[in-house]
């Protein structure tokens, strides 16, 4: 090989390394944990496709649950990265004790009354006039139990069907138990109806009759934390603000706050 071929080679071997995408790093791996409330399975599930695929050497560990649930297990020192709640209230909990190096509300979701397909009922008003049951999550711990509570308040029907209720441990298995006909009716989010067959809406139920449903998204401040680490943290929380991420939960029957 001539010295000029040879410098040839070299010279596009160093541009074509000097090219590589920032998805080939080959570094190594980082781990992320991430709390999710229950309701963002499905989303967050495809979105941790679409990132892994982006950052091979970052791996997303997800653990979903009721937000408050999940709150907690973060103030008693749950070794967590980032945090995506359904309620305020735990969010704001987590921020006011120090938990919370940044973050935002950045979705909206909305309450709907389900049953099983074919079922009876033709609006939420016929929950009195019938003797099922119905799945709710629970209250102290699950936003959607805490909204749904609110809504059955406002509208006068909560002394009429207290003693009927199923308590659940999230959004995720009121839909669970409503699939399987172990109840009648649930109260779930709109975003946890898309693609079900085996359930059926009954009503979206008035937005007015509970607080606004946000989603805050928040990375917990964690002081031992190496560098890779926070590199990898702020990779994701960048990547959750791009339009395409938007236009994924938009696709999961999410909206984007201020929408």
């Amino acid at each position: 090989m001539s010295k000029k071929v040879y410098l040839l080679l070299l010279s596009l071997l160093i541009i074509l390394t000097g090219c590589t995408s920032p998805k080939a790093d080959s570094g190594n791996q980082v781990e992320l944990t991430i709390s999710a409330a229950a309701s963002m399975t499905d989303s967050l599930l495809e979105l941790k496709e679409r990132f892994e695929h982006q950052y091979p050497n970052i791996k997303i560990n997800y653990n979903f649950g009721g937000s408050g649930t999940l709150r907690k297990q973060i103030e008693q020192g749950a070794p967590i990265d980032i945090f995506f709640s359904a309620s305020e209230q735990d969010y704001k909990l987590l921020d006011e004790a120090g938990f919370i190096k940044k973050g935002q509300a950045i979705l909206q979701n909305h309450l709907v009354l389900i049953q099983p397909k074919n079922g009876e009922l033709t609006s939420i008003n016929d929950l009195l006039d019938s003797n099922g049951k119905i799945a709710l999550g629970m209250p102290d711990a699950v936003p959607a139990g805490t909204y749904g509570k609110q809504s059955l308040e406002n509208l006068g029907m909560w002394g009429g069907v207290q003693e009927r209720l199923v308590y659940t441990k999230d959004v995720r298995q009121v839909l669970t138990f409503v699939k399987e006909r172990s109840v009648d009716a649930g109260i779930v989010y709109v975003s946890d109806t898309l693609g079900e067959d085996h359930i059926e809406v009954v009503e979206r139920i008035d937005d007015s009759t509970h607080d606004p449903i946000k989603y805050y998204f928040g990375i917990i401040d964690g002081n031992k934390h190496d560098d890779a680490k926070k590199k990898a943290t702020e990779y994701f929380y960048h990547f959750i603000f791009r339009d395409e991420s938007m236009e994924l939960f938009k696709k999961y029957g999410f909206d984007r706050v201020g929408d």
